[in-house]
């Protein structure tokens, strides 16, 4: 069933923002905070990890785990210890395997979690015989416990198996994981009334979009996986394959006994054709532990949007930005809500939250709508025809906040952060899909943000364009979303430095079905090669 966005309003008073240079260029910059809002920020660039002591305004190249690796992220536990993911690293013979490394000294110094059944071998944190694609990671630290028991939380969806979503868990702090459990073998369908639909859409196709442990209020503990899912006509599309289908459905489950079992919740149903995979959504939760997704789709979107028919859409046809949240640790959601207020394409959606209803978006914007195709994807190339289109579209960093989400019409604060276009042209959301002739994945998949301590906002995003490195935008006035902000005082800094690696830029995404076609061993052995991280 398709339902309305909820009516937005928008407010005065927008918070301002700054922009600062993270590094040099690459794509698909993830941003955390620790308690001591010390940032840490990580992307696809022979991979580097960097830390800002100063709330975005400047940042050091921290030690690099690494440097032979895909996709990435990073998180910190309550004791500020750092852990970094990385895929199809050194450390692994075997294809497209996950790791976890982790620094208890603001990353000058990483050790690699080892997997407890296969220690000392060559198949990684992850070891699974499935492949790993697109992983995520938290860490939690129980009552009691030190970072030395801290939980440890790796997520992701396989590659070239049943296309399941998995976690790894470890409780020592990250040094051992256990085997790979598949999350689709163990829900608790039954207590949840969309389980039954959450097991059968993710039975080809998922996105993995985050997962997130409960560090304070009366869910601590908890942990929450989320992912994008089709529905079972992807299987005509190949599993995981392609991004051929539109990802309609928002789900999350989450797990009370440490992983052994998880409760689905289908957050939110677009219908089919309204696609909300760009190629990804975002995750993440409140202060109480309550969920939020932030995701862009063509929510009025009809087969008279897609080319041939329409090749000049209008913004009946557009991708909004938009997100729903549960009050209520997820038994119940509100949403969506819509949260940009112009016409055109919103892509590449990034949220953090502090207290329940307080929230901040951001997103990438241009003022054309683009193309679709039959099947509710935007065209590869945003334009058509296809065959030697030039497509020069403009976008800019947005960022939207709301103080009120758990009202019936949250009011929206906007600012448009950079004044000039970030990156001109194609963001094509079909992975290495993406015909390579005449569309573009300069950017990769996707911007992250983050909250510091006192709740204010920090975006890591990669511009091609103006200042052709990646930059973090950083809230400087206006509200942020916690309201009793924590201050601690900054431990000393390590002294040690390490020089840059060389960096180079990368490219990821899914294989096309061609690929497949011609045969998985010859896919697998380019990717193991060529692989800068799968989407």
């Amino acid at each position: 069933m398709l339902l309305l966005p909820a009516a937005a309003t928008h407010a005065t008073g927008a918070p301002s923002y700054q922009v600062h240079r993270i590094g040099v260029y690459g794509g698909e910059p993830s941003i955390t905070s620790d308690g001591n809002g010390l940032l840490y920020s990580t992307y696809l660039n022979k991979q580097s990890v960097y830390r800002s002591t100063d709330k975005g305004s400047s940042w050091s190249l921290r030690t690099v785990p690494d440097p032979t690796t895909g996709d990435d992220c990073v998180a910190t536990d309550q004791s500020n210890a750092v852990y970094w993911c990385n895929l199809n690293g050194s450390a692994s013979t075997v294809p497209l395997q996950a790791d976890v490394w982790k620094s208890t000294d603001q990353g000058q110094t990483w050790k690699m979690g080892q997997n407890a059944v296969n220690e000392g071998t060559v198949c990684s944190t992850s070891c699974i015989p499935f492949g790993v694609d697109r992983q995520w990671v938290d860490a939690y630290i129980p009552p009691g416990g030190t970072t030395d028991t801290a939980e440890v939380v790796l997520f992701y969806h396989d590659f070239y198996g049943p296309s399941h979503v998995w976690v790894n868990i470890s409780t020592d702090g990250g040094k051992t994981f256990g085997t790979p459990q598949d999350i689709l073998l163990s829900l608790n369908a039954l207590g949840s009334p969309s389980g039954p639909t959450a097991v059968l859409d993710s039975a080809c196709s998922t996105v993995p979009t985050g997962v997130k442990i409960v560090k304070s209020g009366p869910h601590k503990g908890r942990i929450y996986t989320s992912w994008l899912a089709a529905d079972p006509s992807s299987f005509l599309t190949g599993c995981n394959f392609t991004q051929a289908q539109a990802f309609h459905n928002l789900i999350v489950a989450w797990s009370d006994d440490g992983g052994a079992s998880w409760t689905p919740e289908v957050a939110y149903d677009a219908g089919n054709f309204h696609d909300a995979s760009s190629p990804f959504a975002a995750f993440t939760l409140d202060n109480q532990g309550n969920p939020y997704i932030g995701f862009v789709n063509n929510l009025n979107w009809t087969v008279a949007c897609s080319v041939p028919a329409n090749t000049t859409p209008d913004s009946s046809c557009e991708y909004d930005t938009y997100v729903v949240w549960s009050p209520d640790a997820g038994a119940s959601w509100k949403g969506p809500f819509k949260v940009n207020s112009s016409t055109g394409t919103h892509w590449f959606p990034a949220i953090a939250a502090g207290d329940p209803g307080k929230v901040d978006l951001a997103w990438l914007e241009t003022s054309t709508v683009v193309p679709t195709g039959p099947n509710g994807k935007d065209w590869p190339g945003m334009c058509f025809p296809t065959g030697g289109c030039t497509n020069t579209n403009q976008w800019f960093l947005w960022a939207g906040q709301s103080l009120d989400l758990g009202s019936t019409s949250p009011t929206w604060a906007l600012t448009k952060i950079t004044a000039s276009p970030m990156h001109v042209g194609d963001i094509c959301n079909l992975g290495i899909a993406c015909p390579p002739s005449f569309s573009n994945r300069h950017l990769a998949d996707f911007i992250m943000e983050t909250v510091d301590p006192q709740g204010c906002a920090h975006i890591a995003y990669a511009d091609d364009q103006t200042t052709h490195e990646v930059d973090s935008a950083d809230q400087v006035s206006g509200s942020c979303v916690l309201a009793a902000a924590v201050t601690t005082p900054t431990p000393p800094m390590p002294t040690t430095s390490t020089a840059p690696p060389n960096l180079t830029a990368a490219s990821h995404g899914w294989v096309p079905l061609a690929l497949v076609i011609a045969g998985v061993l010859a896919g697998l052995l380019w990717r193991a090669g060529r692989r800068r991280g799968e989407a």
